[in-house]
């Protein structure tokens, strides 16, 4: 896992989680990033370990993608993917487009790395974007089936 990997959440400051599927058109099987939005940076950071990283015990932080290893068979060098690629911590009404586009590009290019690409050839290049212009519509539908947003304030929705 990440360094900053934490298995077991506190969720008392958690204001809400979801998955995003990702449809990339080569994998098989259900893969997918887990989003936590907190209440507070003080509930993001209760949630993902420091492990030394300095700018991360500065506080600076104010959003962070956490990538999820791969297993590498020893003996033919096979690389398997976890389906659960990455976790992305938010804080509510400290984060807008910027800090999202900013995150997925993190799993993104993990997630390149992942591919057999060649990007001289234009098809790959395409299929890259669609997959990040799908992933951040994604996010977007998720976040505001659950929260409206009034004077740049979001507030969690309760949808029956």
């Amino acid at each position: 896992m990440s360094d900053h990997y934490r298995y077991r959440k506190d969720k008392t400051h958690l204001s809400s989680t979801f998955k995003l599927a990702i449809d990339d058109g080569h994998q098989n099987g259900y893969y997918y990033l887990k989003v936590y939005i907190w209440n507070n940076e003080e509930g993001m950071y209760a949630n993902v370990l420091p492990r030394g990283d300095p700018q991360w015990d500065s506080g600076k932080y104010q959003a962070c993608c956490l990538l999820m290893p791969y297993e590498e068979d020893i003996d033919t060098g096979e690389k398997f993917y976890p389906k659960f690629q990455a976790e992305i911590h938010l804080v509510l009404n400290e984060f807008g487009v910027e800090v999202v586009a900013h995150e997925l590009t993190h799993w993104l290019m993990g997630w390149i790395q992942q591919q057999e690409t060649d990007f001289d050839k234009g098809s790959d290049i395409e299929a890259i974007c669609r997959v990040n212009g799908e992933m951040n519509k994604k996010f977007w539908d998720a976040f505001y089936r659950r929260y409206e947003v009034s004077e740049g304030k979001s507030e969690l929705c309760q949808r029956n």
